[in-house]
């Protein structure tokens, strides 16, 4: 069996996570790199393939990126996905770099 790592970027664990949002749906960032993000969530999010928008808030201003759901699954009764980051403005790029090098 094969561990390949399918990652561009190597992904942060977050000490603590960072709460944000999707849409009206709570979510916590708990690991990220500048290519993809996993988050935490209590309601559904749409399926793998589409596409959203995750904002997160920080002490440092607002990240908003766009991003498409990779996958979702169920884990002590809430659900995890990993996103792929499309795109993001300069400083939402600064920001998530902030956020996950600080940890």
């Amino acid at each position: 069996m094969s561990t390949t790592e399918r990652r561009r970027f190597t992904r942060v664990n977050l000490h603590q996570p960072v709460r944000g949002a999707v849409g009206d749906a709570r979510v916590y960032l708990v690991d990220g790199s500048i290519g993809g993000i996993r988050i935490v969530h209590q309601s559904p999010l749409p399926t793998p393939g589409a596409y959203c928008r995750v904002e997160i808030t920080s002490d440092l201003g607002p990240v908003k990126l766009d991003c498409e759901i990779i996958r979702t699954v169920m884990h002590n009764a809430l659900y995890h996905s990993g996103l792929a980051i499309v795109a993001a403005d300069r400083q939402s790029t600064e920001r998530l770099k902030t956020i996950v090098g600080d940890h």
